[in-house]
């Protein structure tokens, strides 16, 4: 091999190298849905439940309550 061409070599698996460890432009937070209160039962899935539905279920209920709160301090 010539110089130049392991000069080139050198330059583009540096440059994989570097790519490879830059940051991730995707979204990180996936895990982190729901209210803060419901983000442990999000983890209940490795144990065999639905954790997610029934996250989802109780983020609603904690959403109507938050607004029926809301509505009654608006009356008073």
């Amino acid at each position: 091999m010539t110089r130049t061409t392991t000069s080139i070599l050198i330059l583009i698996g540096s440059s994989m190298i570097l790519s490879a460890c830059g940051n991730r432009d995707g979204d990180t937070s996936s895990s982190a849905q729901g209210r803060e209160e419901t983000r442990n039962i999000r983890n209940t899935q490795a144990i065999g439940y639905s954790g997610d539905a029934i996250a989802d279920k109780l983020d609603a209920a904690l959403d109507a309550n938050d607004a029926r709160n809301d509505r009654l301090r608006e009356a008073d």
